[in-house]
């Protein structure tokens, strides 16, 4: 999952709706009620946020990937 994440990240014109659809896809593998119950979401709302209906919120983000097991990390572009 974090290397999925971490080659989408990278790809040119990436950009927030495509890495909520990114989230989507990996918290709906891992289960998106255990996902959404992390977030303190229920499972719909969850999926609003994930699919672009909704703005997707950093503690969010921070949320789905803890219930993942996976972390952001930053570094500096080249």
């Amino acid at each position: 999952m974090a290397d999925y994440l971490d080659t989408r990240l990278h790809m040119s014109h990436y950009d927030e709706s495509t890495f909520a659809r990114s989230l989507l896809l990996v918290s709906e593998l891992h289960g998106m009620s255990l996902v959404a119950h992390a977030c303190g979401l229920d499972s719909d709302a969850m999926r609003r946020q994930l699919n672009g209906t909704r703005p997707l919120y950093f503690d969010s983000v921070l949320g789905v990937t803890r219930a993942l097991g996976i972390q952001l990390r930053l570094e500096a572009s080249a």
